[in-house]
């Protein structure tokens, strides 16, 4: 079910699938924890590798606006991982979010409750690419974009509304700020890695386990970062999906790693 690759183990979708059903059956986690968890160590990672400017830190932090981070939120799991880690951000002062949601789960109400959480807590959602352009075209407005598009389970082709969208995050890639993706690059095959498209993410955050392709992401450029979260899996079901060293990799109190 795993294979090792550059000093971590790597788990294939089918297996990642199934562990996520053992999470829930043999573990008793119930979904809405386990997105909580995977957002809230998404949320730690941005934070640890692109800690708030020192603009949003100085003393008159009360008067200066937080850096926004863009949070790009697909109609899976994927994101809803991305809204909770959006909602940590948020309430630790550390970004702005600004959220895109093109394709809402409208008859889901573990997804209705996390957008009303950032509506409560005042949190802008745009809802066009020129927006999105006109947002980027700020030079420094925005520090982060946060992937949270597409999960393993994505299989090429790219369809809409999501097609231009990331035809035009690849083709500007050297313009725009860093992309932190979640568990996978989006628009990539999990375990070919790139398709067509690439978005050239900066940093991936592993969830559970990493995935086939992350090998190809830490190999695709220089100074990419790759980051695990998800520490929420039993030395029983680890050892079922032989990634019992995964969990040694953290440390103390961690709930993410750098690998």
């Amino acid at each position: 079910m795993s294979s090792l690759t550059k000093g971590f183990k790597t788990l294939s979708a089918k297996a990642a699938a199934q562990l996520d059903q053992d999470l829930m059956s043999v573990g008793a986690f119930s979904i809405d924890q386990l997105m909580e968890l995977a957002g809230l160590a998404v949320a730690k990672a941005v934070y640890r590798e692109y800690p708030p400017s020192d603009s949003s830190n100085s003393s008159n932090s009360s008067t200066s606006p937080a850096q926004k981070i863009l949070v790009l939120v697909g109609p899976g799991n994927n994101g809803g991982d991305g809204l909770v880690a959006a909602r940590h951000l948020k309430t630790w002062g550390a970004y702005e979010p600004v959220i895109y949601y093109p394709k809402k789960s409208t008859h889901n109400q573990l997804y209705a409750n996390l957008v009303k959480q950032l509506e409560n807590l005042n949190v802008q959602e745009i809802t066009t690419l020129d927006e999105i352009k006109s947002l980027l075209s700020h030079r420094g407005e925005v520090g982060v974009i946060l992937d949270a598009l597409f999960g393993f389970s994505f299989k090429p082709p790219i369809r809409d509304p999501f097609k231009d969208f990331i035809s035009y995050l690849s083709q500007n890639h050297d313009t725009i700020p860093p992309i932190v993706s979640v568990d996978i690059p989006s628009g990539w095959d999990v375990d070919e890695g790139a398709t067509d498209v690439d978005i050239n993410a900066s940093m991936l955050v592993s969830l559970s386990a990493p995935k086939p392709c992350a090998e190809r992401f830490v190999n695709s450029g220089e100074n990419k970062k790759h980051y695990l979260g998800g520490r929420f899996i039993s030395h029983k079901i680890a050892k079922k999906y032989g990634i019992e060293d995964i969990l040694e990799k953290y440390k103390g109190d961690e709930l993410i790693t750098k690998l």
